[in-house]
């Protein structure tokens, strides 16, 4: 696939459009499945609700149900879906592996597919699963390694199955935790791995092949660059980090 775009390139762009249009259908198909049982109890509730008092009093009771039954519903989706995804992830076997691929490789297609499923539940609800035992739930089935008492305050953990999180430790609100980086036509993939008792401050992007010990703090906005190996009972921060103490 790779030598065909380099030999042809004109053919790029409707490939990525084909992909995109792909994903899109396989995106609706899971929201509409996972939005399926909060569509029916919105439904079965409007129709049980006729009749029964007087019509001015009714109606405005009726709307009052229906305005609660529909954040419900929300929320149902919002259970069913970390549970669809996953179950779709295993059977296209779309877990990714480290590795470097080409931007057009057939594991660069994996590697998206895999992330665009992440992507829904990003988008979707994944701000109401934040500091919540359903966000490392969800990242666990989606083949992360998370120990216990882990504290996820952030929807941007990408490449969930080469991600690494020991016992007792916080990843900060609206923390990057990301495997993989675009480098010279290459799509580099690297397990990422966080030791126990780690805090990760706000805003800190932490890239891949990244290696945290034991009881490090990362100070708020840092910057953890590709490969960087931080040891254990340390407190790093800056852009790039540092060793602070």
């Amino acid at each position: 696939m790779e030598k065909l775009f380099k030999n042809y390139p004109f053919l790029i762009t409707p490939f990525q459009v084909f992909i995109t249009l792909l994903l899109y259908l396989q995106c609706s198909v899971i929201i509409g499945i996972s939005a399926f049982p909060s569509v029916y109890l919105v439904l079965c509730y409007w129709q049980s609700s006729e009749g029964g008092l007087p019509q001015g009093w009714h109606s405005l009771l009726r709307i009052l149900g229906l305005s609660i039954a529909l954040p419900i519903g929300f929320f149902l989706y919002t259970l069913v879906l970390i549970f669809v995804v996953p179950a779709v992830a295993y059977l296209f076997r779309l877990r990714i592996q480290e590795g470097e691929y080409g931007l057009f490789s057939l594991g660069a297609l994996k590697w998206a597919n895999y992330n665009s499923l992440i992507l829904i539940v990003r988008f979707t609800c994944m701000n109401f699963l934040r500091v919540t035992p359903f966000l490392s739930f969800f990242h666990k089935m989606m083949g992360a390694k998370i120990g216990k008492n882990v504290q996820i305050n952030t929807f941007v953990l990408a490449d969930s199955s080469l991600i690494e999180i020991g016992d007792n430790s916080i990843i900060g609100g609206d923390a990057t935790i990301i495997a993989h980086v675009a480098e010279r036509n290459k799509l580099i993939v690297k397990r990422v791995k966080i030791g126990s008792h780690v805090t990760i401050g706000i805003m800190t992007i932490v890239m891949p092949g990244v290696e945290i010990g034991d009881h490090v703090t990362v100070a708020a906005s840092s910057v953890v660059p590709k490969d960087t190996k931080i040891p254990s009972n340390t407190i790093w921060g800056g852009v790039p980090i540092k060793q602070i103490g």
